[in-house]
């Protein structure tokens, strides 16, 4: 009789809808969102009353040496068969409605497939047997008690969701394909555990025989299981799409809920004011509103009260009981939810100021359980927080820190108790604490941004690898990838941003540097110019674009392309305890330098430099000036083809500075390229060939200096020109380039003619 009224009442609402929905004065989308509320509200509120099927005791006889109760098959309420049937059909059951629920406000296919197959057949079981549910609620069959009328209702809004996911999914064809069926058959399996009925392993096995406690072998194996379980999640969603990642998190955090309010909870100690059963609500408020006030504080404060409670746990029942199986749920979820949703980018990872607020927020719980405390013992004894009875200090035997000082009043005959030094001792040391996660947190996060960074790269060159070795073709690896840039530099469309920046510190810089030219690189301070010649000697990466040194990639080919680069920094960075002569010979030994060469060049350039007196002190004594020198000389000890230089010329005497610019200037006459960054004027007008200009992350132009001095433009003002009179001036050196490229041509084709009618 009841299933006819569940069914007939599910026609009829779905005929209404359906009605509705033909004269388009419904939106399914928000009729979902509605009965998702309902399903979800009617859940909850029928959760918080007593099972019968809970006192039922060890039905499949494993636990013999139990006392309590005496005879197990006393406290059954159906065959062992059947107990076991019902409670799986519960726990499919309720894996459904959280699916059903996440379905309607998360475009999310894998828990729409779930509800919609899942659906069904569920359905149609927990009609065939309404009964046994409702002896297992009531341990008999009465269709007026407000459970079972809830339980009636949750059916109803069932069918009425699932009927309508099965229409969307037939009107828009959105079915799965063998991936999506394999990915939603492993995130359900995945979703199991979280929902597992508390009292089944009791139920089904009996007790276990220990309480875990105090770090023994069972307390231990929970531990590195709950450890465990947050790698294993990490891992298997963190590929996964947002939507899946969040749909995950958003199951655990309802399954939370769902596991809080299963025990019925009664008078002021059932109150979710503990702080870790505050965290179930405020875990679900974060999710539910997307509030990252309120995640951040669970994050912080809830996860390090988790954390302590499952090191420290405070009851004493066997393992397999449905109270300790119920706090470890409860504390497992608090603890690992904020962890996944922060490692899985649900949410941000927090910044400092987050902490604070979470901290604020913290102190205002802190003062209200305080207060609540020491009002509600009044009534009955209740301990939020652990700021009133006496669980902390006896495991530290220091009850007199709340025994010596004690503060209290009276008003209206209430007493209200405050162990005021305790009370403040424990906020602030768990505060400490909060601050101590923090960096906790940070060097996890940094550890993690490192092995994903260093993955990535891997990822990357393999990627390049594969292409060099297409280029290549039957090449050697060694071969460069464009021989037609062998005595050039080349930088193509080159883009790089910072991190997650989506600013870009260089954007679509294109230069192309020929041998013989001294090539000065001008520009502000944050123009580009140092981010640019990092990556052109392979320091940092290359957000696109490519860049070639003598026809090799520095990406794909960066061992053969540094080969024949030497580097002078701006910072001049060397190995202090080394002396000069053995970092020298270091420098030599990367290149690949012949000992007999290496002496020659190091005698000369000691003598160039002046610097032969110290180079056999350790270079922690050398000067700043000294240094410089060093680091000049091996960045040319290999006799680079492109020699390179970052603000060279920086913190050097006169006599030094000229020596350097008079080896730039021979190192390029000898038929190599010497390309610098500076933004001294006077450096420029005398020693470069070339000059090329960026501002903001641009190449603003690329001028001849001899072109410029022709024209009488004075190279001061032309620098600090804005963009718009660089790019005129880039582009009548264009004019002027071809204009002799034209010249040229036409005394080529002359000269032909005159060789011709001479012949």
């Amino acid at each position: 009789m009841p299933q006819i009224i569940i069914l007939g009442v599910s026609i009829i609402v779905l005929g209404i809808l359906y009605l509705l929905y033909k004269k388009k004065d419904l939106k399914i989308e928000v009729v979902l969102k509605v009965l998702a509320v309902l399903l979800f509200t009617s859940y909850v509120i029928g959760l918080n009353f007593e099972n019968a099927l809970d006192d039922v005791f060890n039905v499949l006889l494993v636990d013999v040496k139990s006392t309590e109760p005496a005879y197990a098959p006393d406290t059954w309420i159906f065959s062992p068969g059947m107990t076991v049937f019902i409670h799986i059909l519960r726990w499919l059951t309720t894996i459904l409605i959280a699916m059903s629920v996440i379905s309607s406000f998360i475009k999310s296919k894998h828990a729409k497939f779930l509800s919609t197959f899942l659906g069904p057949v569920l359905i149609v079981l927990n009609l065939i047997f309404l009964d046994q549910h409702l002896i297992a609620v009531y341990g008999e069959v009465n269709y007026l008690k407000y459970r079972s009328i809830l339980i009636m209702i949750q059916i109803m809004i069932t069918i009425v969701i699932v009927t309508i996911n099965w229409f969307n999914l037939i009107k828009d064809k959105l079915w799965p394909n063998k991936k999506e069926v394999r990915d939603t058959i492993l995130l359900f399996l995945g979703s199991l555990i979280f929902l597992m009925p508390l009292g089944f392993i009791y139920n089904l096995f009996g007790k276990y025989g220990e309480v875990a406690e105090n770090f023994n072998k069972v307390h231990l194996f929970l531990i590195s299981l709950y450890i465990a379980l947050i790698f294993v999640i990490y891992f298997a969603l963190k590929k996964r799409t947002f939507e899946t990642r969040k749909m995950f998190l958003t199951y655990m955090v309802i399954a939370g809920v769902f596991q809080y309010f299963y025990l019925e909870r009664r008078g002021y100690g059932g109150l979710p004011l503990h702080l870790c059963n505050t965290a179930v609500i405020l875990l679900f408020i974060a999710y539910v509103f997307n509030s990252r006030r309120v995640f951040y504080f669970t994050y912080f404060a809830n996860v390090l009260g988790a954390f302590v409670a499952i090191m420290l746990p405070n009851y004493s029942s066997d393992v397999f009981s449905i109270g300790v199986m119920h706090f470890s749920y409860s504390h497992f979820l608090v603890f690992v939810i904020p962890i996944l949703s922060v490692a899985l980018k649900i949410f941000e990872k927090p910044k400092l100021k987050d902490m604070r607020k979470a901290i604020g927020i913290f102190t205002l719980y802190y003062i209200l359980v305080v207060f609540l405390n020491a009002w509600f013992n009044n009534y009955e004894s209740v301990d939020y927080f652990f700021t009133y009875g006496f669980d902390i200090t006896k495991r530290f035997n220091l009850q007199w820190l709340q025994t010596d000082y004690v503060a209290s009043f009276t008003y209206k005959g209430l007493t209200f108790k405050f162990f005021y030094v305790y009370q403040i001792l424990l906020y602030l040391g768990f505060v400490f604490l909060m601050f101590m996660s923090w960096y906790v947190y940070d060097l996890v996060y940094q550890a993690i941004d490192n092995q994903a960074a260093l993955i990535k790269k891997q990822k990357e060159k393999r990627i390049e690898m594969n292409k060099l070795k297409e280029a290549l073709g039957s090449k050697n690896l060694s071969d460069p990838i464009k021989p037609e840039y062998q005595d050039k530099v080349v930088i193509e469309h080159f883009t790089k941003r910072y991190g997650s920046s989506k600013k870009k510190a260089v954007d679509d810089f294109s230069l192309t540097i020929e041998t013989g030219y001294v090539y000065g690189f001008l520009g502000h301070n944050g123009a580009g110019k140092s981010t640019t010649i990092k990556s052109l000697v392979g320091i940092q990466s290359i957000t696109e674009g490519e860049m070639y040194v003598c026809g090799y990639s520095i990406k794909s080919q960066p061992m053969e392309a540094k080969l024949r680069i030497g580097y002078v920094s701006d910072n001049h960075a060397v190995y202090e305890r080394l002396t000069g002569r053995e970092y020298i010979n270091y420098v030599a030994d990367l290149y690949r330098v012949d000992p007999k060469d290496r002496d020659q060049r190091l005698e000369e350039y000691l003598e160039k430099f002046q610097l032969g007196f110290a180079i056999d002190r350790e270079v922690k004594s050398y000067s700043h000036g000294m240094k410089q020198k060093l680091v000049v000389i091996a960045s040319l000890i290999h006799n680079p083809k492109v020699w390179i230089l970052d603000e060279p010329l920086t913190g050097l005497d006169p006599a030094s500075s000229f020596q350097i610019k008079q080896m730039m200037k021979e190192h390029a006459d000898n038929g190599n390229i010497v390309f610098f960054s500076t933004h001294i004027i006077e450096v420029v007008e005398k020693l470069c060939d070339r000059i090329c200009i960026i501002n903001q992350g641009k190449l603003i132009g690329d001028f001849a200096v001899k072109d410029i001095m022709k024209e009488g433009a004075d190279l001061e003002k032309l620098y600090l020109t804005n963009h718009e009179q660089l790019e005129a001036a880039a582009k009548s050196q264009e004019k002027l380039a071809k204009k002799a490229e034209i010249k040229l041509q036409k005394e080529a084709k002359k000269k032909a003619k005159k060789e011709k009618k001479d012949a």
